[in-house]
């Protein structure tokens, strides 16, 4: 479209807004309000006709209001809006197969688990040099669903071909040299497993015998651990996405309540992790005794389980939800925030996000293969103490760029983070698994359609368990969130879920 041809649909959305009366929810003249609440078969009664119909007015107002579409101001509120309204266009398009475009189509093969059909239009989007958006890819993956096996094997080869394929779509077809010196594997072998990447023997002398058996943290210090934490969010179960069985609950930490010292007792170091590009291990930001300390008041505060719904391959593990406290932030950010990358896109690096998720991995508890999303920067409203999802001011937007995963134990059987990526053989994917180190963090780039990383919390050895932070590095914000980045809220799964 020419300069003229936007200037004359400025012209007529801003007709549009002059002449638009806004409609009240409970006008009398409502054509949409004039049916029966009691139905109860109505949609299956999933969705009642009188909320069917405030749903419906309620877009039929924001299309009369353009104007409050293009205010900046409203775009928060408005995210997840066009998040709701894009999936059911999304959904809609696919059953009645009216999607054209190669993203709709593959999206469609893969909801159908018409994995064949999916690798031909993968093919095409290659030959036609397309790139899918970020949001179309972390369906694709989700939709995949190639969770590894309990035993640490991998999942369906077809669907594991198709990530594959996937991977080729966005970031393009190894370097010559990428796999030199790698396991080459067998003929027909999906995926190659390479040698464990470990940066020391664990070291955390096996805590989870303690608190499997009951003496740690010590019964008698738990109720002191436990009050150091609130109650400050919850997310009703139905409420979360995608619908769960168990509410989120985010608790807060009071200042002091995990002691950091001025200086990490060993300096911290920036190592890459060999053939993952973008990903790099950060040596001791946390000692051994603050390792303990987190994990103290974690089994104090209690873990809660994550089982969604509709359920799929992934057995998740248990959860707790942690907004960490300024001072344990500034104190934490000031031991290794120097050796993140300063600068990404022409954006500087400000903090790490203080949404802190403490996951614990028992065996047969996975994270299927996913990409991560973005988050913004969450916190406290000063004013009126409640948890801001999105916290950075208005006119200078925080996004993360970087997954910052901390390892709190070390001493279990597999548990690796395995990263995965295109061989130079077709059809045929590297597994790099990164060995948990106690006290260290791994950090990789998410975000973009280009550069993120596929990865998976592999299964635990019998025995065990792997207690980890996720969080996420955090930048300065594009003015505007360019199309495709994605964000979650608080109780959504942490590849996040599509704008």
């Amino acid at each position: 479209m020419g300069k003229h041809g936007k200037a004359l649909k400025k012209r007529r959305l801003e007709q549009q807004a002059a002449h638009a009366t806004l409609a009240s929810p409970d006008s009398a003249d409502d054509d949409h309000a004039n049916v029966d609440s009691s139905a109860r078969d109505f949609l299956g009664g999933l969705v009642s006709p009188a909320e069917l119909a405030y749903a419906v007015k309620t877009l039929d107002t924001l299309v009369k209001h353009p104007d409050l579409l293009a205010d900046k101001h409203n775009t928060p509120h408005l995210r997840p809006l066009r998040r709701a309204v894009f999936d059911f266009q999304r959904t809609a398009a696919d059953l009645a197969g009216t999607g054209n475009s190669l993203s709709s189509r593959i999206s469609a093969a893969l909801t159908h688990h018409r994995h064949v059909d999916a690798l031909v239009l993968l093919a095409e989007l290659r030959i036609r040099d397309q790139h899918p958006k970020l949001g179309a890819l972390q369906r694709w993956v989700r939709d995949c669903d190639a969770a590894s096996r309990s035993d640490g094997s991998f999942g369906d080869d077809m669907v594991l071909r198709v990530l594959d394929a996937v991977l080729r779509c966005t970031n393009g077809e190894p370097r010559p040299g990428d796999d030199d010196g790698l396991v080459r594997g067998t003929v027909g072998q999906v995926v190659v497993r390479q040698h464990e990447w470990i940066h020391r023997k664990p070291a955390d002398e096996g805590i989870y015998r303690d608190i499997v058996a009951g003496r740690f943290p010590p019964p008698a210090e738990r109720d002191a651990l436990a009050s150091q934490f609130s109650l400050l969010h919850t997310v009703p179960a139905a409420d979360r996405l995608p619908p769960n069985l168990h509410p989120a609950l985010l608790f807060s930490s009071s200042p002091g309540a995990i002691r950091l010292s001025p200086s990490p007792p060993t300096p911290v170091e920036r190592l890459d992790v060999p053939h993952v590009p973008g990903a790099f291990l950060l040596t001791n930001v946390l000692s051994p005794a603050e390792c303990r300390s987190i994990l103290a008041h974690a089994e104090a505060v209690g873990f809660r389980p994550d089982q969604p719904v509709d359920g799929d391959q992934s057995v998740l593990a248990h959860n707790l939800y942690w907004l960490a406290d300024k001072p344990f932030l500034d104190t934490f950010c000031a031991r290794f925030l120097h050796l993140c990358p300063q600068l990404i896109d022409g954006k500087r690096v400000r903090g790490i996000n203080a949404r802190f998720r403490v996951y614990r991995y028992v065996p047969g508890a996975i994270y299927r293969p996913h990409i991560d999303g973005a988050w913004p920067a969450s916190g406290v409203d000063p004013e009126t103490g409640e948890y801001l999802y999105d916290s950075s001011p208005h006119d200078k937007p925080q996004w993360s760029r970087l997954t910052f995963l901390i390892y709190l134990n070390d001493s279990f059987l597999n548990g690796c983070t395995t990263f995965f990526l295109p061989s130079s053989r077709p059809s045929t994917l590297n597994a790099f698994p990164v060995k948990p180190s106690q006290g260290c963090a791994l950090v990789f780039p998410h975000g973009d359609s280009r550069g993120s990383l596929l990865h998976e919390g592999s299964p635990v050895g019998e025995g065990g368990a792997k207690y980890v932070i996720r969080t996420e590095v955090l930048y300065d914000a594009y003015e505007q969130v360019p199309e495709g980045v994605v964000g979650g809220k608080e109780g959504e799964k942490d590849e996040g879920v599509e704008v």
